[in-house]
């Protein structure tokens, strides 16, 4: 049995993916502002120094000791009002709007890395997990600037963690990806908020995680990218 720590286990992608590793054997802390859908949900605003202090010291006091942690899944995240949709507008959003939405979807998860690392090294085959998006990959920029920005970020974030954090063996991996079939996105292509289109199926995107979970300790995969055979932008 491996012990995870899940940002984002309330509901969307993290919820399904806490329920997935539970029903698997596997002990998950569950971080989330509002309560998990599996696991010890541990209430946090990843926001803030005080929520990733907050997350760290669970942690502490689940392991006792020696005790090591075999993944950081960060699977939260945040957007800009009206993001994805003809209601999003650049020019009427406030700036703390911005600085939110980077400090959840960037600036956490690399504190949650540096906070965490002392434990993951623990681990015969450490793993971070961090949900990135299509809008982070060249040329396929949404424009929802913040968003858009902060999933770049990751990749630079990814590839500079993998140089700090080769010593204590952690491998980190970014997933990028378009829309997935979770009961929200297939609630906004039904009243037509979203274009027609055929999300990511929520299976493949849990075998992804379970691929990157269970391979050898001495492969790293730093990207992955999963694209929509049929995107919104097919059915225009």
């Amino acid at each position: 049995m491996a012990k995870y720590v899940l940002i984002g286990g309330s509901r969307g992608i993290g919820g399904a993916t806490a329920e997935h590793l539970v029903n698997q054997g596997h002990e998950v802390l569950a971080v989330s502002r509002t309560p998990a859908k599996a696991g010890e949900w541990i209430e946090a605003d990843i926001a803030t120094d005080a929520g990733v202090l907050a997350v760290r010291d669970a942690v502490e006091s689940r392991l006792q000791g020696d005790g090591a942690l075999d993944g950081l899944l960060f699977l939260g995240g945040v957007w800009e009002k009206g993001a994805f949709t003809d209601a999003y507008d650049f020019f009427a959003s406030p700036m703390e709007e911005a600085r939110f939405v980077i400090s959840v979807n960037l600036t956490a998860p690399i504190l949650l890395a540096q906070a965490l690392a002392p434990y993951l090294a623990k681990s015969k085959n450490p793993r971070i997990i961090l949900n990135g998006s299509s809008s982070g990959l060249p040329n396929s920029g949404s424009p929802e600037v913040a968003n858009t920005a902060a999933k770049f970020g990751l990749q630079g974030a990814m590839e500079a963690l993998n140089q700090v954090l080769r010593g204590q063996s952690i491998g980190v991996t970014v997933v990028n990806f378009g829309n997935v079939a979770t009961p929200e996105v297939l609630d906004d292509i039904e009243t037509g908020l979203f274009g027609a289109q055929v999300p990511i199926p929520i299976a493949d995107l849990l075998l992804t995680y379970d691929y990157l979970l269970t391979i050898s300790a001495d492969t790293v995969p730093q990207s992955i990218d999963l694209r929509q055979k049929v995107p919104a932008s097919a059915n225009a």
